[in-house]
Formats: structure tokens, C-alpha cells, sequence
């Protein structure tokens, strides 16, 4: 080091010593240390506590069921008729649509409630000897279709068993699957979410009894898949779910909630 150098830095030290020699700058350095470690032990303490009251806490899951009814019913059934003339096919069409709406009536079912939907028409095109497609049409069939909707399931699910029975009168009817619903989901969902909470805070206490604790206050609530399934069925899927192929059924909701844990 350059004795110019060295001169400079004992004239810095003999300044910052003659300083600190002064009354009360002893004092104030011990304040600002005191003052940086408790800065330092407050920042600490602070990750302590997050990090504690994050762990300090219990995740459940509540669940559960319900048996619900069908209290609605819906079927559709469909008429065919085939015949080499288009005026020949509609009459046939005609006479199979009144023998179906007749079979519906004749089990109760209002006729205000009976729904008939167009009629569609297809052609089959005649083919050569060579069996190659010509612009000759050789039949017509025409489909429509019948269906209505019911409060009484039961009357639904009779008619969708037994509409075929026509076909020995020469009707050539298809049923559909009948689809049944429930018109109380909203109300359902509300008395299941509350008996599900009510399930995972039993389920809390539980667990916190065990390790010697008390279940806190609610931190956070979420509420999982609500299903509607047929009764005795053990589908649990990640999604919801709603069968409407069975008049008896099973719904079914899941809760996850979070408590402190005291």
C-alpha cells in the first residue's frame, strides 16, 4: 500500500474511533444492533407462527345419502310404416300413430299431455340386376314419433313395457327407455350438504379427540360431487352424476371442510 494511501485510511479510523468516543455513540450502536436482531427475530418468529398455524390444522371429508323418489316420468315411442306408394305409407303411418295413442290413453295418460311429432319421410331407391342404385323409387317409410310427460312414473314405466305389445296387431312400434327425474334436486342438495357438514365436523372432533386436541373454527369449506344414482348402486365418480333410468334413487354429495385445531 502507497503511503499516501495508508495516511488516508488511518485519518478515516482516527475520525470514526474519535467518534465513537464521543458521549452516547456507544449507546447508539448498541440500540441499532438490539434494533437489527430484533428485526431479524420478529421476521423469524413470523415464518414460525404462518407455518405453525398452517399445520396447526384438520382436513375431513363429510358425506351424505338420501333416498329420493321419481316424481316425474317421461317415454317417447315410435311408429313405422312402409309402402310402395307415399299415399299407401301415410294412411298405414296414420292407422299405427291412432293404435299407439290409444294404448297410451287407454293407461291414464291425459290426452293434453300426448305429444306427436312430424312425420319423416325416407325413400328406398330400386336397383338394376346389376344391383346398382336407379332413380326409380320402390318404397317409402315413414316414422313418427309419440310421447308425453307424467307424474305418475309407475303408469310410464307400465307403458314403456308393454307399447310393443302392438306389434301382434301388425303395429310396428319401437320404446324408447323411460326417463325418470326427481323435481326436488335444489331442495335435496341443501338437506345433504347440511347433514355432510354436519358428518365432517363429527368426523373432526374424532380425529382431534385422538391426539389430545379440540376442533377449532372453520378455516375452509368446499363442496365435492353430487350425484343423483339408481338405489343400491355403488357408482362414486369424480364428476356428477344424475341416472334417470331408475324411479328409486340414491343421492349422494361430499364435503371437504378445514378446522383449526386448538
Amino acid at each position: 500500500m502507497s503511503d499516501a494511501k495508508l495516511v488516508g485510511n488511518r485519518g478515516v479510523f482516527s475520525r470514526v474511533g474519535g467518534w465513537i468516543a464521543t458521549p452516547g455513540a456507544g449507546i447508539f450502536l448498541l440500540g441499532a444492533t438490539l434494533a437489527f436482531g430484533v428485526l431479524g427475530a420478529s421476521d423469524t418468529l413470523g415464518r414460525a407462527l404462518r407455518t405453525m398455524n398452517r399445520d396447526n390444522s384438520i382436513t375431513v371429508k363429510g358425506v351424505a345419502e338420501l333416498a329420493v323418489t321419481s316424481d316425474r316420468g317421461s317415454w317417447w315411442g315410435k311408429v313405422r310404416a312402409t309402402a310402395a306408394t307415399l299415399p299407401e305409407a301415410y294412411a298405414a303411418l296414420e292407422t299405427s300413430t291412432a293404435a299407439l295413442r290409444g294404448f297410451v290413453l287407454s293407461k291414464g295418460i291425459s290426452a293434453d299431455l300426448i305429444v306427436i311429432t312430424s312425420v319423416d319421410i325416407s325413400k328406398e331407391m330400386l336397383r338394376d340386376e346389376k344391383g346398382n342404385l336407379t332413380n326409380k323409387i320402390e318404397r317409402y317409410t315413414l316414422t313418427q314419433s309419440l310421447g308425453f310427460i307424467s307424474p305418475n312414473v309407475e303408469v310410464v314405466r307400465n307403458i314403456s313395457q308393454e307399447a310393443t305389445a302392438l306389434i301382434k296387431d301388425g303395429v310396428e312400434v319401437e320404446s324408447g327407455s323411460p326417463v325418470y327425474k326427481v323435481s326436488s334436486i335444489e331442495k335435496t342438495k341443501l338437506e345433504l350438504l347440511e347433514q355432510a357438514t354436519a358428518n365432517a365436523y363429527e368426523r373432526a372432533q374424532v380425529l382431534a379427540r385422538g391426539s389430545g386436541s379440540g376442533v377449532g373454527g372453520l378455516i375452509s369449506a368446499a363442496q365435492g360431487v353430487y350425484q343423483i344414482v339408481a338405489q343400491g348402486s355403488t357408482s362414486s365418480g369424480e364428476y356428477g352424476e344424475y341416472d334417470t333410468s331408475a324411479i328409486e334413487k340414491t343421492a349422494r354429495v361430499v364435503v371437504t371442510l378445514e378446522y383449526s385445531v386448538r
